[in-house]
């Protein structure tokens, strides 16, 4: 068609689509007050907090170090429920293995709900009702896991290839014979990597539940800051990184091994 035939939208969609991007992010910069004049002014006080935090305070390293030891344990114990809790729901929101509309749409909006609710606001949830301590941070995270490794595990499932799912079911195998040879081996690699990734992901998110008393080091945080104890700050803030590294390295080998990646 020629150009000038064309409907005086299509001819000039490009430029609506520009000016449309350009009046949302103008709305969303003037809405927040991003200011790069600000962020500028800001300089010199981040640089005096960070003078402020050196040299690190190691006298109360033991107390930290066992603090970072229950987020872990947090992490681990949210990660393991949440993904346990995950694997067989994400099978009745997976459309090519549920048929049943009426409980596909229900798991998928119970997945909804975990996920859509931060897991700050799940601590919140979970102190007030079995109080302070790393239990509720465990029931926060494993809420948000449910969700998150729920639709992660389910969209997974639905692009396994449906050749080898005909083959099997062809032989007679019933459905669980058939997740178990056919699906599983499949989707195995995604749902390790998914995994691995919450927990680590799940380590800095315990640590952000302590703020709101669900234990762990990030009370500690809250405490030396409030406090204005700016070498334990950094203390602090070297643990949570050392062990976000180790805990990246040590996904990395279990990657390798049950995945078999193979190194470049």
């Amino acid at each position: 068609m020629n150009e000038r035939n064309k409907p005086f939208f299509k001819r000039y969609k490009g430029i609506f689509i520009g000016i449309i991007v350009v009046v949302v992010y103008y709305w969303a910069l003037t809405g927040t007050n991003t200011s790069a004049t600000a962020f500028a002014e800001g300089i010199p006080n981040m640089i005096d907090f960070v003078q402020r935090m050196f040299p690190p305070d190691f006298s109360n390293l033991g107390m930290f170090l066992l603090k970072a030891v229950e987020t872990l344990q947090m992490a681990i114990v949210g990660s393991t429920l949440g993904a346990l809790i995950a694997l067989p729901l994400s099978f009745l929101a997976a459309r090519n293995i549920n048929r049943n509309k009426i409980t596909y749409h229900l798991v998928r909006t119970l997945f909804d709900i975990c996920r859509g609710i931060n897991e700050l606001v799940w601590g919140l949830i979970f102190v007030s009702m079995v109080g302070l301590g790393p239990f509720p941070g465990v029931l926060a995270l494993t809420t948000h896991v449910i969700g998150a490794l729920g639709r992660y595990f389910s969209e997974s499932i639905e692009t396994v290839d449906s050749e080898v799912i005909k083959a099997i079911m062809s032989t007679g195998a019933t459905k669980i014979q058939m997740i178990m040879r056919g699906i599983i081996p499949q989707v195995k690699p995604l749902f390790i990597n998914y995994t691995l990734y919450y927990l680590e992901n799940n380590f800095r998110a315990a640590t952000v539940l302590g703020l709101v008393g669900a234990g762990g080091i990030g009370m500690e945080l809250l405490t030396s800051m409030r406090l204005f104890r700016s070498h334990e700050v950094l203390t602090i803030l070297i643990i949570m990184v050392v062990m976000v590294a180790a805990i990246d390295r040590i996904s990395a080998y279990i990657r390798k091994r049950v995945v078999q990646v193979e190194n470049i």
